[in-house]
This record gives structure tokens, sequence and C-alpha cells, in this order.
């Protein structure tokens, strides 16, 4: 499967979850192992409730932490121009939102970290869940109207968090495997894991990247071009 087909085919499951809901950063949280969840309860794991984001928030408000430089999180790569590849791409299901930039690459591609700071989440003895269970939460969100906080945690597959200071946070999902560990300090530049894709095998092997800031993300509720000024100033 082609990279452009498979995050076709992530683009298409968003649609029908309506993948609105996200777990914003948090300082406190540390290494976790999310596991398959049976039917029909799918209830989150615990990291998953942490530092949910207050309903309240206004998205868009674009009250955003100026971010310093960081880096591409896989060397030798450009950011994306794909619309549909970054933040911001339309999911019109549940009015989803892409939160994050998707970078196309093979299997086992390291990964780096965009920032000095601190790993808070490492999930180093993630087990991914399998096709059945993937398909029994898809039937539980269509019967919920929506796509429980669990169930998204686990789409994501294994995960490497750092919090680089000042409210930032970067997330980095659908690892094939894990190099550091929770409360490592690590730098920009240094390898943290490999592209996979845990998770969501279906959509093929690709980094998402996220950059939260506070309880929202980079790019929220920018127009395409303030979007694109925002990332050509923000990774390097």
């Amino acid at each position: 499967m082609s990279a452009r087909l498979a995050l076709a085919g992530i683009a298409s499951f968003a649609l029908i979850l309506g993948l609105t809901a996200t777990v914003p950063p948090d300082a406190a949280v540390v290494e976790a192992s999310p596991r398959p969840l049976p039917r029909p309860t799918f209830t989150a794991p615990p990291l998953a409730d942490v530092g949910l984001p207050d309903p309240g928030v206004r998205r868009g408000s674009r009250a955003q932490t100026q971010v310093r430089p960081l880096r591409v999180p896989i060397a030798g790569l450009a950011v994306p121009t794909e619309a549909e590849l970054l933040p911001e791409a339309a999911r019109d299901y549940r009015a989803g939102i892409h939160e994050g930039i998707d970078f196309p690459a093979d299997a086992g591609t390291p990964v780096i970290a965009a920032g000095d700071g601190v790993v808070v989440r490492s999930d180093r003895d993630f087990v991914d869940w399998t096709g059945e269970l993937r398909a029994a939460a898809l039937a539980d969100a269509v019967a919920l109207g929506r796509t429980p906080t669990g169930t998204l945690d686990l789409i994501r597959g294994r995960q490497v968090w750092i919090d680089h200071g000042r409210g930032v946070v970067t997330r980095y999902a659908h690892l094939e495997s894990v190099a550091v560990v929770a409360g490592q300090r690590v730098a920009a530049g240094e390898v943290i894991g490999a592209v996979g894709s845990s998770g969501y095998p279906e959509g093929g092997p690709h980094l998402h990247f996220e950059i939260r800031i506070g309880e929202s993300y980079l790019g929220d509720g920018l127009t395409p071009a303030e979007l694109a000024r925002t990332l050509r100033e923000t990774l390097r």
C-alpha cells in the first residue's frame, strides 16, 4: 500500500470514528502501557483520564504560547505540504479535526526528539490490540455517537511524549519501538524510537507528530496561510 493510500485509510477511519477527543500533555504523566480493552466497555486507560481538556475552552482562540523552533522529527524529511497530512485537516464526520502532522516513512526509520526536554510518557511495554478489538471499538464508537478516549489512545498506538517546558509537549505516535524511558532527559536530535504502524496497522507506517500547547495544539484555528507560516517558523 502506498503512503498516500495508507494515510487516506487513516482519514477514512477518522471520519467514521469522529476523532475529536485528545489527551493533552501533563507534566505529571508517567510511563504508561495502554493495553487492549475487552468489549463492551472500552473505558479509557488511567493515563487517558489525566488532564482532559475543559469543554468550555474555545477552539481556535489562537491564544497560544510562543513555541521555540523545533526540529523536524525525522531527519532529512521536510514538513508535508498536503493539507490532509497537517493540523486542521477537515474531517467531515462529526466535525473531527486532525491535530498533528503525519510523516510517511518506512518502518524502522529513526524518530528524533524535536527539542530538548524530559520524557513524560514512554510506551515501552505497549501491547497492540487485535483487528477484532479494533472492529469492536469501531462498532461501539458508532453506537455511542462518539469515540471513547481510551479507544483514541489505542488508535495512536505506541507513543512517546516529551515535555519541553512552558506548556509545550511533543507527541510521537504509531511507533514501532521506543528507545527512551519516562523521566529521561533528551536532547534535540536524539533518537527516541522508530517509525511504525502500531495502533492502526491498516494505515501503514508513518509518524503522527503533535505539538501540544497547554490545552490545545499548534495550528488550532489557523487559516491555511497562517498554518503554513507557523510551521515554517516552528519546524526546521
